[in-house]
């Protein structure tokens, strides 16, 4: 699966910073469903491809329409599951997810619902690993009161991913099968952490000189466009000014879009 997540600071310019690394963008099929969740005058929205195409799906390509500071999009290689409501992302409330593995956990999943409180499993509209873990997360900030904290700390978010993937984990092993994780993607669109686990994961900045038409300076003015790009699902070795992020580890990205790596533990 082909996945990446953006934060920038200019959100009419993230078309042109992403020029450069476009094919990086690029799903090769075959691309069963694909999807965009994107925030917007503080909502979260999403756009859904849910058919199935042979033909190389360039994911960054609604971005010339759409004005963003914070994206995640992903393609679906996996055909077990059709129809939109099984197109990640996945969104609740000003949080959005998606996840890069198809664990299995058809016989986890009675006991993953348990942790789930009611309101939340309501939104559970999809059959996918991914959904169900997202809603675990959900229930992490849920038991910490700050599933609607719109400035959440990295660091709460990261404790509430790591946990989400420990218990999913255990609860996982108690049926016998383990792992198909992927990676992981999280943002309640002021903040962004991204868990690197079983899929390369890699990161690049982005910058643009400042914008001629902005008034407020020229060269060195302090308003050049910056951004910080991850994408998950590549192939060879980095290049094109990517780099590795380590197995275990979250990049989790400020709004001021510094970032710093993390362990993955609760």
């Amino acid at each position: 699966m082909k996945l990446f997540a953006c934060m920038c600071n200019q959100p009419q310019r993230l078309w042109a910073a992403l020029a450069p690394v476009r094919a990086a963008l690029v799903a090769q099929p075959v691309v069963s469903r694909w999807g965009l969740a994107y925030a917007q005058g503080g909502d979260m929205l999403l756009v859904r491809t849910p058919k199935s195409t042979t033909k190389p799906v360039d994911l960054a390509a609604p971005l010339a329409e759409i004005h963003t500071d914070c994206v995640i999009c992903q393609a679906v290689t996996d055909d077990r599951f059709g129809g939109t409501d099984n197109t990640p992302p996945f969104r609740f409330r000003r949080w959005m997810f998606s996840q890069t593995g198809m664990p299995d956990l058809d016989a986890a999943t009675p006991r993953l619902l348990e942790h789930i409180p009611e309101y939340l499993r309501r939104n559970l509209r999809g059959r996918t690993p991914g959904e169900l873990v997202f809603h675990v997360f959900l229930a992490m900030l849920h038991d910490e009161g700050s599933v609607d904290d719109v400035n959440l700390p990295t660091a709460a978010t990261r404790r509430a991913l790591a946990a989400t993937i420990k218990l999913v984990a255990a609860e996982q092993a108690k049926t016998g099968v383990e792992g198909g994780f992927g990676n992981l993607v999280t943002s309640n669109g002021r903040s962004m952490v991204v868990a690197r686990l079983d899929h390369p994961l890699r990161l690049r900045r982005l910058w643009l000189d400042d914008d001629p038409n902005d008034l407020r300076g020229g060269a060195g003015s302090g308003h050049e466009f910056r951004g910080v790009l991850l994408v998950s699902g590549g192939d060879g070795d980095p290049k094109d000014g990517f780099e590795d992020i380590p197995a275990n580890r979250a990049v989790m990205i400020q709004r001021d879009l510094s970032f710093q790596l993390a362990d993955l533990n609760p």
